[in-house]
């Protein structure tokens, strides 16, 4: 089985040392492979996308203008709702009269890592998780080391900075913490202040939520698509772990949700015997289960995201083509399934991608919610002035992205005024407010530049 007890080294699963001993240093060896939190499916921590071999720096040649990050939650427990499955099936093994044994023999002496139910949907902090990937303390790295990156960005304003987010408790929680390590010892309501998005559908496509103001937005007959890979290998994966314990009623279902409840200990506790109940073979399938759901429901296998995103894609090059924009730095906090609407919009991740099959796992993966959004997930959109021209690049959890229309410019960027061409085709025939059914809902993004004007800031902020 794959054991969660394998070395943790820099927030990464690895295995032991003995996968170096084939090559003359560690430098050599090819750990990306073995990593389990590749599997799963972007519930687990933050980890880098693996990359194409592009240094992230800056170009010498260049100088940073603007950067915009779209940013998702740092690594947080369990939704109340899935919450409450786990708690259905401790209920039904802390009842099992019988000894465990086999693979389950470690139910025998388990104790549900949710200690306080009101932790749900929270995001993991030192008050209330342990181990390597607390969400709290990665916000505040990942603050420290963008301003240890965009530093000279910063020096010219006196202004506090307006970070933007969702009213998720968990988003707002990480912008505050990304925004204590962006300042250090001078964080306070003279650096930062936070405009709070609501969640609610007559702010249209004016929030960082914007699918729930498309009436249109419903992704069944999308996700019929998904529903046709077959997951019948988990009837063996069954077999295997009730052996010896075939008196315990587990259904598929539940050891469906073996996946996700591996995935969230590790946040709270940093390893869980869960992530044990699965071979190597049978996390890859389950894991591209998941891949086909999303990329069916919330990425660009359903024609409705390229629409949801396009707002926030076109505010994003309008925002670039100015040379004195609000800020210099514009930062929001938001969800996987938003962020994912945006890449969808944005084409850097799926460019003349073919629809994912459903009867055989593909090798590489072409697309991976693991590698695109997991836990604190991060896309910086650069504008570079290199001589006398602008460039935009994209690095997407630490990784340079290449468009594959547009990558002649410094460090694989691409021209401004190129990009320009590439967005307006990539959103032809593309309308939010006809395509989402929006009516007189906003059908474009302003809180990038009425945030002076417009109250923002006196939203409450919601539990999920």
């Amino acid at each position: 089985m794959v054991s969660i007890s394998q070395i943790l080294n820099n927030g990464l699963l690895l295995t032991s040392q003995a996968v170096f001993q084939d090559v003359a240093t560690p430098n050599q060896a090819a750990t990306e492979q073995y990593n389990l939190i590749k599997q799963l499916n972007g519930a687990g921590p933050y980890i880098q996308h693996p990359g194409y071999g592009i240094s992230p720096d800056v170009p010498d040649q260049c100088t940073v203008e603007q950067v915009h990050m779209i940013s998702r939650h740092g690594e947080r427990y369990p939704s109340k709702s899935v919450g409450k499955r786990f708690e259905g099936i401790y209920e039904k093994i802390k009842n099992y009269n019988q000894t465990f044994v086999g693979e389950l023999a470690f139910l025998n002496d388990y104790e549900y890592f949710v200690t306080d139910e009101n932790n749900y949907d929270e995001l993991t902090t030192p008050f209330n998780a342990q181990g390597p990937y607390i969400g709290s303390n990665n916000a505040l790295n990942h603050g420290a080391a963008f301003r240890g990156r965009y530093n000279e960005l910063f020096e010219s304003s006196d202004a506090p900075l307006t970070l933007f987010t969702t009213d998720s408790r968990r988003c707002f929680a990480t912008a505050r913490y990304f925004a204590q390590g962006l300042f250090g010892d001078g964080y306070g309501n003279d650096t930062a202040r936070f405009a709070v998005l609501q969640k609610e559908r007559p702010l249209g496509a004016n929030t960082l939520t914007p699918s729930l103001g498309c009436r249109a937005f419903n992704y069944t007959d999308s996700v019929n698509e998904h529903q046709r890979y077959s997951t019948r290998f988990i009837y063996q994966t069954l077999d295997r772990v009730l052996k010896g314990n075939e008196d315990f009623n587990l259904t598929i279902n539940e050891l469906h949700n073996f996946i996700s409840w591996c995935a969230y200990e590790i946040n709270v506790k940093g390893s869980s015997p869960f992530c044990n109940v699965f071979n190597t073979e049978e996390f890859v399938k389950l894991s591209y289960n998941q891949n086909l759901f999303f990329y069916y429901s919330m990425g660009p296998g359903y024609y409705m995201t390229k629409a949801i995103g396009a707002p926030f894609l076109k505010a994003t090059l309008k925002y670039l083509k100015e040379d004195n924009p609000p800020q210099k730095v514009a930062l929001s906090f938001t969800h996987d399934n938003n962020i994912e609407h945006y890449l969808s919009a944005l084409g850097i991740t799926e460019e003349e991608l073919d629809p994912l099959p459903i009867d055989y796992v593909p090798f590489p993966l072409p697309y991976s919610k693991s590698r695109l959004l997991p836990m604190g997930a991060r896309l910086y959109t650069e504008k570079l002035k290199c001589g006398e021209d602008s460039f935009v690049r994209f690095i997407l959890n630490d990784a340079v992205f290449p468009l594959k229309a547009c990558q002649d410019g410094p460090g694989f960027s691409c021209k401004l005024s190129t990009f320009e061409k590439y967005v307006e085709k990539r959103l032809e025939g593309v309308d939010y407010a006809q395509q989402c059914e929006s009516g007189d809902r906003p059908d474009e993004v302003s809180f990038l530049w009425d945030f002076e004007t417009e109250d923002y800031y006196s939203h409450q902020v919601t539990k999920n």
